[in-house]
């Protein structure tokens, strides 16, 4: 019975927590890979590197935002 309880409880958490995630990730933020060289040198430094810069985007402002010199805009 303890496995069996222990499976459970860890079930329940591990789904849980995907569903908040998911939902955060639709909604709010989500990590975007950042690839080729057009942000070079703030992004990808070395443009002989075979690993991507992540960056952290927020979607849930950009209603009242106002845009200036040096802002980054993703397109999906």
């Amino acid at each position: 019975m303890g496995t069996r309880n222990f499976v459970w409880n860890f079930t329940k958490k591990f789904v849980t927590f995907g569903l908040i995630t998911v939902t955060v990730s639709d909604r709010y933020v989500t990590v975007v890979p950042v690839r080729g060289g057009s942000m070079s040198p703030t992004f990808n430094p070395k443009s002989d590197s075979f690993t991507d810069d992540y960056v952290l985007v927020e979607k849930f402002c950009l209603q009242k935002y106002k845009f200036s010199h040096g802002d980054i805009v993703i397109f999906r």
